[in-house]
């Protein structure tokens, strides 16, 4: 019975792994908080090798203002409080951030990576499952787990490399408020992420061998 059930949850973990067994890390990330009034974020270095198969979740909240106290957004740049903009609205603009150059929104959390070079991407889309268009859109969100390729970060492999996250925005000065970044539970340090997928891996060949050499 107790076979039985190790062999099912294997066969689930090939299944669900499309036959690759070695999984990316997950990117711990301790309580930060971003400084809207920095055009340079908060950063912290990473120990170990990152690629673009390592994934990352978030729970981001706050009361970031691009007026003071007016024009308050959430994590996609989704107008919360109006301003220049009403509720529900974004604004997007063009500019180059970390070596990237691209369309972003006006107040939205951006990710940026520094190794031997740069890339940077917006973290939530500003979009209608992320408030845009309501009349009441979310102030905080969530980013489940998700792998940083699928985030929008072309293929890399950095060592010890710079993670920031700052405020996308092309004026700095008259901004207010903060975001504050959190996990939902504790992230295994990816060395022992490592070491617990290289084991499910050499237990789960050793039992596609086993039951080879029986039938």
């Amino acid at each position: 019975m107790f076979r039985n059930v190790i062999l099912a949850a294997f066969g689930v973990g090939m299944a669900i792994g499309g036959g690759n067994c070695l999984w990316g890390n997950a990117i711990p990330v301790a309580p930060i908080t971003i400084d809207t009034l920095s055009d340079t974020g908060t950063s912290f270095v990473y120990s170990g090798t990152l690629t673009q198969n390592d994934s990352l979740q978030l729970n981001v909240s706050g009361n970031p203002c691009l007026q003071s106290g007016a024009y308050c957004v959430n994590p996609a740049g989704v107008v919360v409080v109006p301003g220049t903009l009403g509720v529900g609205a974004a604004f997007a603009f063009a500019d180059t951030f970390g070596g990237t150059f691209g369309t972003w929104n006006a107040g939205a959390l951006a990710m940026e990576i520094s190794g031997t070079s740069s890339y940077t991407v917006q973290i939530f889309p500003a979009d209608a499952a992320n408030g845009l268009g309501s009349g009441s859109p979310p102030k905080s969100l969530t980013l489940p787990v998700t792998t940083l390729s699928a985030l929008g970060f072309p293929d890399f492999s950095y060592v010890d490399p710079t993670i920031t996250f700052f405020m996308l925005d092309n004026l700095y000065p008259d901004n207010s408020g903060h975001f504050y970044l959190s996990q939902s539970s504790p992230v295994p340090e990816p060395t022992a992420v490592s070491v617990v997928g290289l084991l499910v891996c050499a237990l789960a060949g050793a039992v596609r061998r086993t039951r080879v050499v029986r039938e």
